[in-house]
């Protein structure tokens, strides 16, 4: 298995279903689109002896929070009080396969996610990762891994602050190196 940038022209999206109508219209229909026009990436986990088998995949944006729209203690918490604007990274998607479920790979597919996040925020800046959740399951999914209600309504955003992303990676692979010297993981390089 490894995990690479969407490749309409080699990637089967048209088979795909994951259980979500959201996120299956998505990859079939919005995903290319939108990172033709720069706006998203997707990222495929591919079977190694099917490549054009699309196992679950994911998909992180540019975000981010006019200075006021954060409560003052999420603000202070992200250390960003008087920022006119707060930069984040939306993971937008997140599906695996019907067939391939229950087997982990939406928690690897994450880790890979949350990696490239913090390698974007150590090359561009970003504060938190954030992702809005469809249902309980995937909120219980997220919040096992770390991630925090951001609010519930109009719609519920969950987040994940970037410094404890960063501490945790650099404190599980570099117990002695600042955070910015880490070197993440690269899931696509390690098969499961």
């Amino acid at each position: 298995m490894r995990i690479v940038p969407l490749d309409p022209a080699l990637h089967d999206r048209g088979t795909f279903t994951c259980g979500n109508t959201r996120a299956d219209a998505f990859l079939k229909t919005t995903a290319a689109q939108a990172a033709r026009y720069l706006k998203s990436a997707t990222f495929v986990l591919l079977r190694t002896d099917a490549e054009q088998t699309i196992v679950g995949f994911y998909t992180l944006a540019q975000h981010g929070y006019r200075d006021g729209e954060l409560d003052d203690e999420t603000a202070r918490v992200l250390k960003v009080q008087g920022l006119e604007q707060i930069p984040m990274i939306l993971l937008g998607q997140l599906g695996v396969a019907s067939d391939f479920q229950g087997r982990g790979f939406g928690g690897f597919l994450l880790k890979d996610a949350l990696t490239r996040s913090v390698s974007i925020a150590q090359e561009i800046g970003a504060v938190a990762v954030v992702t809005d959740p469809y249902d309980d399951p995937a909120r219980d999914f997220y919040a096992k891994y770390g991630f925090g209600i951001l609010h519930e309504g109009p719609f519920r955003r969950m987040m994940l602050p970037m410094r404890t992303l960063a501490r945790a990676m650099a404190g599980k692979h570099r117990h002695d190196r600042d955070v910015r010297e880490v070197t993440p993981l690269r899931p696509e390089k390690h098969p499961l």
